[in-house]
C-alpha cells in the first residue's frame, strides 16, 4: 500500500489532460492547450456522442421509447463506454508508436474507468432534460443552453463523487480544492459537447434555431447506424471544442484544468 501511494503522488505530478503522459503544458502555453484539447476531443468526447448514440440504437431494439428511463440508462451506458474505451485505447496506441514509457496504461485504464463513470450521469440526464425543454416549446438556443447546464453540473458531480468511491481502491486522485477547479473547468466544456448534442434533433421546431449545427451534424430518420453515431460523436466533438477553445484563449495559465 505505501508502495501505490508512493506511485500514485509521482503519477498525478504529472496529471494534465486526464493522462499520466508527461508533458510540458506549463511550458507549452496556448499552443499545448489546443494540442491537449485536440486529443481529448478525439479520444473522449467523440467516443462519448459515439456510444451514446449507438446505446440509443440498443434501447429503441429493446422497445424503450425516449421518454422511458431504461432508454436514458442505455444512452448512459453507452455514453459510459465509448469515454472509457476510447481514453483507454488511444493512451494504449499513444504509447506503442511513440514509444513514450511515461505513459502507464494501468493508470490511463483506470482514469478512463473514472472519467466514463462521470459520464454516465451527463449522459444519462441528456434525454431526460432536452424533453423537459423541448416540453415547453422554448427556441432550439434555449434548449441548448439548458442541456448545457444540466449535463455538465451532472457530469461535475459524477467526477465528485467517483473521486470519493475510486480514490481508495485505483489510481485516481482524491477529492482536493486544484482538483475542484480542475473538474469544474473541464465540466463546463463537456456541458458544451452535451449542448451541442442537441443539433442532432432536426426535428424539434422543424429545425428552426439549428441552422448550423443540423445541416453538420442532424441525425436523419434515413441514416445507417453507423452514419448516425458518426454525426453524433462529430456534434460532441464540436460542442467541447468550441467550449473549450473559449477556455483556451480567456483562463489565465494554471487555473485550468488542461494546464
Amino acid at each position: 500500500n505505501c508502495i501505490l501511494k508512493a506511485d500514485k503522488s509521482a503519477l498525478f505530478s504529472n496529471f494534465r489532460g486526464f493522462s499520466t503522459e508527461k508533458d510540458s503544458s506549463s511550458s507549452g502555453g496556448l499552443a499545448k492547450r489546443f494540442v491537449v484539447t485536440a486529443e481529448v476531443a478525439i479520444s473522449k468526447i467523440f467516443p462519448a456522442g459515439f456510444g451514446w448514440q449507438y446505446g440509443s440504437v440498443v434501447a429503441a431494439d429493446y422497445g424503450y421509447a425516449a421518454a422511458d428511463l431504461g432508454f436514458a440508462a442505455f444512452t448512459g451506458i453507452g455514453d459510459c463506454i465509448g469515454v472509457a474505451v476510447g481514453h483507454t485505447i488511444y493512451y494504449t496506441l499513444k504509447r506503442i508508436i511513440t514509444g513514450n514509457s511515461k505513459i502507464d496504461l494501468t493508470t490511463e485504464a483506470h482514469i478512463g474507468i473514472y472519467l466514463g463513470s462521470a459520464a454516465f450521469f451527463s449522459g444519462f440526464a441528456w434525454q431526460p432534460i432536452v424533453n423537459a425543454l423541448q416540453s415547453t416549446n422554448t427556441p432550439f438556443l434555449n434548449v441548448a443552453l439548458g442541456t448545457w447546464g444540466v449535463c455538465g453540473l451532472a457530469f461535475f458531480t459524477g467526477l465528485r463523487l467517483f473521486r470519493i468511491i475510486y480514490s481508495p481502491v485505483i489510481r485516481i486522485e482524491a477529492n482536493n480544492s486544484k482538483n475542484l477547479v480542475n473538474d469544474a473547468t473541464l465540466s463546463l466544456s463537456i456541458g458544451g459537447a452535451s449542448g451541442a448534442f442537441v443539433g442532432t434533433d432536426i426535428v424539434y421546431q422543424n429545425g428552426v434555431g439549428n441552422e448550423i449545427l443540423g445541416p453538420l451534424v442532424g441525425v436523419l430518420p434515413t441514416d445507417s447506424v453507423l452514419i448516425g453515431c458518426t454525426k453524433a460523436g462529430s456534434a460532441t466533438a464540436i460542442g467541447f471544442t468550441g467550449a473549450q477553445i473559449f477556455q483556451n484563449v480567456t483562463w489565465p495559465s494554471n487555473k485550468n484544468w488542461i494546464d
